[in-house]
């Protein structure tokens, strides 16, 4: 890894490129620098090409609280002193990953790059999850790990604030009992939508609800989408016979959601079913924040995947030219009251979060969430759309370890690289909460 981010970070062309490392592994880096025919520093105060902190070890050894945040200070310090001496243009990579402390979650790789990026610009986050792992059709034991790693990478440039005030902690870790019962990352292939499903331009499939919904919930047990598209979260729910429910602004993809999940429980031809399923499902063609006036019942468990932000208004992606040579929709609706459609980010942030704050008092106390989501690239800004959620939702709901749902056919190369900086995003977040 080392090898490839030294490689990847660094350009041959200068002599001798500089590059500055804090961590456990220096004998290793120095042997791949003088492989590499970098120069190797160790002086945030020396002028560098590149920067590579590893901070795996010492959030390992954290124990308290207190703790990480006198390293958070510490690294916030270290950047300072990195910044006044980097390279325009240039990168830094910081490596970490979240963990518990004293029995609580504490997403420590998400605090910190909320520090860095008050001195240089958040660019990326990749992944790197550990274990066997290759392609299948369903999740399963064979395709899934138990382990990963945070590398956030960020860049001295135009965007860059340069503050001299450390942001505080702003997560709220809490305890709760937990086993866990999905993969913390796993490659999933979805099968190939019909006609109904690709009409809508942002559909997840069921074969990450029916991983869920079987972890979460029991036969007979409710499930609940406030934001159903075509009805993946219904279809997949009614097949593992739990009741589903759900609200969908659009008519359009209401009606669609509608008829995909009728023909799950009063299917066209009977004699392809081996029993007929006796599941309740409704679908409510409406506001998702208007939930009342529905009178659904208690619900057992929770799945969605909200808007990402105006991204589908966002003119000139190739997906979006595809879409529009097929003569398919490119976003959700023209409402007013979409989410989609709200251009203010904090806005959108605040409606989303809103909503889920409301709807917890539809849900069983203990009551599991997986909200599905990615962060956000607009404009050459990254905003941190997961790690937001969370910090806003911890007010009400306990955050659990998140899932990543890994998109292994997708290049992570960027685009633009020397130019500028557009990585490919192959990896969705299903952030985990409970109701306390």
């Amino acid at each position: 890894m080392y090898d490839e981010l030294l490689r990847f970070f660094t350009l041959q062309a200068e002599p001798s490129p500089a590059i500055f490392f804090s961590g456990e592994n220096t004998d290793l880096v120095k042997t791949l620098c003088a492989r590499l025919k970098l120069e190797y520093l160790d002086n945030p105060d020396a002028q560098a090409q590149y920067a590579l902190i590893d901070l795996r070890a010492r959030i390992a050894s954290i124990k308290t609280l207190e703790q990480w945040k006198a390293l958070r200070t510490e690294i916030f310090t270290l950047c300072k002193n990195l910044f006044n001496n980097h390279q325009e243009r240039r990168f830094i990579t910081v490596i970490a990953q979240n963990m518990f402390i004293d029995g609580k979650y504490e997403p420590l790789a998400w605090d910190i790059s909320y520090v860095i990026a008050t001195i240089f610009s958040l660019k990326d986050e990749k992944i790197s999850c550990l274990g066997e792992s290759s392609l299948y059709e369903k999740v399963s034991p064979k395709n899934a790990g138990n382990e990963n790693f945070y590398l956030l990478n960020f860049r001295k440039d135009e965007n860059s604030q340069n503050s001299d005030e450390l942001v505080p902690y702003s997560f709220r870790g809490r305890k709760a009992k937990f086993a866990e019962a999905t993969p913390q990352w796993f490659i999933l292939k979805p099968q190939r939508r019909n006609a109904d499903e690709i009409l809508h331009p942002a559909k997840y499939p069921e074969d990450l609800i029916d991983m869920y919904v079987s972890a979460y919930t029991k036969e007979g047990q409710n499930v609940y989408d406030p934001m159903s598209g075509t009805g993946s979260t219904q279809v997949g729910s009614l097949k593992l016979r739990r009741n589903a429910y759900g609200t969908e602004l659009s008519d359009f993809f209401g009606e669609i959601a509608r008829k995909r999940s009728k023909e799950v429980i009063t299917p066209q031809q009977e004699s392809l079913f081996a029993e007929n399923n006796d599941c309740e499902v409704r679908i409510e063609i409406g506001d998702a924040r208007d939930f009342r006036k529905f009178n659904f019942p208690k619900q057992h468990y929770l799945i969605t995947s909200p808007p990402y932000w105006d991204m589908l208004n966002m003119k000139g992606a190739e997906n979006q030219a595809k879409r529009i040579e097929s003569g398919l929709r490119t976003n959700y609706s023209e409402n007013l009251k979409d989410m989609g459609n709200i251009n203010d980010y904090n806005e959108f942030l605040n409606s989303v979060t809103a909503l889920y704050f409301e709807i917890a008092e539809l849900l069983h106390a203990k009551a599991k969430l997986t909200i599905v989501v990615k962060n956000i690239k607009k404009k050459g800004i990254n905003f941190p759309f997961a790690w937001d959620l969370c910090r806003i939702l911890q007010e009400k709901f306990i955050l659990l370890p998140e899932n990543f749902w890994l998109q292994d056919d997708i290049s992570i190369a960027p685009f633009g690289y020397g130019n500028t900086w557009v990585s490919n995003t192959f990896h969705q977040y299903c952030l985990q909460f409970q109701l306390p």
